[in-house]
């Protein structure tokens, strides 16, 4: 597994995805000083709206074909 998101222009974008996901929810959920065990829906909600916003320009830059790092290739 580690050598396929290592590796792999899909496993690097999905790595991508994953740690800018994850990086805003943990950044939110200390800065709003939530306690784990008193996480409303409300948090929830919030915490998913920043973690798929965070995600957006990685999809972008892999939809870009002028970007070598990964996603759609330029034949050109």
């Amino acid at each position: 597994m580690w050598n396929w998101l290592n590796n792999t222009d899909t496993g690097r974008a999905v790595r991508s995805y994953v740690v800018s996901f994850v990086t805003v929810i943990l950044g939110l959920f200390i800065a709003d000083g939530a306690d784990i065990f008193a996480v409303s829906s409300t948090d929830l909600k919030a915490w998913l709206a920043a973690g798929l916003a965070a995600v957006l320009p990685v999809i972008i830059t892999a939809l870009n074909p002028n970007d070598p790092r990964y996603g759609i290739k330029n034949n050109a």
